[in-house]
């Protein structure tokens, strides 16, 4: 599994509503402009050097200012609506140990004070991250809260499962929040915990300071793109793991067979051809594979893999125009889905439910889906669970699905499981 550790920004773009700040060696600059529209302006400016990267999210929210929609509901805790930090060199894990890779493009040029990078300093800031902070018993008192509660949220999938029947739409994507009193510095050892019950091959620990922080252990690819070729792998579909091998096999039977988690996984995958048809070349859009099981530690996903080329005259932002936020976490049709979902959550979701990862600066890209993943903010915990609802979906079963997908989050806070209130 790919490892990377960044540390010491050479500066940092961070959205919040209409403001973007851009933090460097050279000041600080404030914009209001859209957030995506500055990040082309950025990579416009940084763009070349192989060995720089923009590592960190976009909040869920900028679908805000792609899409005609209602305004979000007002901030009820705060956090950006996109930060992403400028790093020029980072440590890349590799079979033997960790590698220095890196660039001293910008490095002592005038008005830029920082001495090129040496590896021993990157290997030092290794050494410190020290995954053995792991304190005994529960690192919460509790208690866990849900937004809405299990009865509001199953009275939203029977509201939104009677739109879908109307035929307003024909699936989307309820979250509900989890929330727990949580100190700051209990967040790594909460990441750490997360990370050894349910490893993900996208998760990842980005703190924004010292009382801020993402906690992301995604198994979803949203985009991956590379000299040219751009790859999608959405997941839809969900069964808890079983207790033993036989009640295992026969749950992973259940999701495959289902014709429920299979036509949702279907529309799914329409929206990403689709999505992806905006900005690649004709007839490049292909789905390479279709209803793969994907078993993790606690559920099982159903994925498919869609991949296209991009056209010569599109970049790396208009892909993210095209396709945010991911469409497993929207629904079809894609923006009535979003505001049915809005509609019915009443709440902001933040960096969960948009996209984390790395925006190569010579061109290349790879952002998860930010599903199971919690923010650290203002003293409390945040984290949303979601279900995707079609018309055959039934309120107390999409319920207890976000319970399984929330379970490693709360048993690593060392509280007990559902139900929650």
């Amino acid at each position: 599994m790919e490892q990377r550790i960044f540390s010491r920004p050479l500066a940092v773009l961070c959205a919040t509503g209409s403001k973007v700040v851009v933090q460097g060696p050279g000041g600080r600059a404030v914009f209001e402009e859209r957030a995506l529209d500055v990040l082309e302006a950025a990579l416009a400016a940084w763009g070349g050097p192989p060995g720089s990267m923009l590592v960190g999210f976009l909040g869920y929210e900028l679908v805000s200012e792609l899409e005609a929609l209602p305004l979000p509901p007002p901030r009820d805790f705060e956090f950006p609506d996109l930060w992403l930090g400028l790093f020029d060199s980072f440590l890349s894990w590799e079979p033997g140990g960790w590698r220095f890779l890196g660039t001293d493009a910008w490095r002592g040029q005038d008005g830029f004070p920082y001495p090129p990078v040496r590896a021993e300093n990157r290997l030092f800031a290794a050494q410190r991250v020290d995954p053995i902070q792991n304190p005994a018993g529960a690192l919460s008192v509790g208690p866990v809260r849900s937004r809405p509660n299990r009865s509001d949220f199953a009275a939203g999938v029977s509201r939104t499962i009677a739109r879908i029947v109307d035929g307003e739409l024909f699936q989307t994507n309820l979250c509900r929040r989890l929330e727990v009193p949580l100190a700051a510095s209990a967040a790594w050892p909460l990441y750490f915990r997360m990370r050894k019950s349910n490893p993900a091959r996208y998760g990842a620990f980005l703190r924004l300071g010292p009382s801020r922080c993402v906690l992301s252990m995604s198994p979803e690819l949203f985009l991956k793109a590379s000299d040219g070729g751009v790859e999608s792998r959405p997941i839809k579909g969900t069964r808890p793991r079983g207790k033993n091998a036989r009640e295992d096999l026969a749950l992973a039977e259940d999701l495959k067979n289902s014709e429920k988690d299979r036509a949702e996984l279907a529309m799914i995958v329409d929206v990403v051809r689709n999505d992806l048809g905006r900005v690649c070349a004709a007839g490049s859009v292909r789905v390479e594979s279709y209803a793969d099981l994907l078993s993790l530690p606690t559920v099982h996903h159903t994925s498919a893999t869609v991949t296209g080329r991009l056209r010569h005259d599109r970049d790396i932002v208009d892909l993210l125009r095209a396709t945010f936020p991911p469409a497993s976490v929207t629904g079809a049709p894609k923006i009535q889905a979003i505001q049915v979902a809005l509609e019915q959550e009443r709440q902001r979701r933040g960096p969960a439910m948009g996209a984390m990862g790395w925006i190569s600066l010579d061109g290349g890209l790879q952002l998860s889906v930010a599903i199971r993943t919690a923010v650290v903010t203002g003293g409390r915990v945040l984290y949303c669970a979601g279900s995707g609802i079609t018309a055959g979906s039934d309120p107390d079963q999409e319920l207890e699905e976000t319970s399984a997908k929330a379970q490693a989050f709360v048993r690593a806070l060392g509280l007990p499981c559902e139900p929650v209130p």
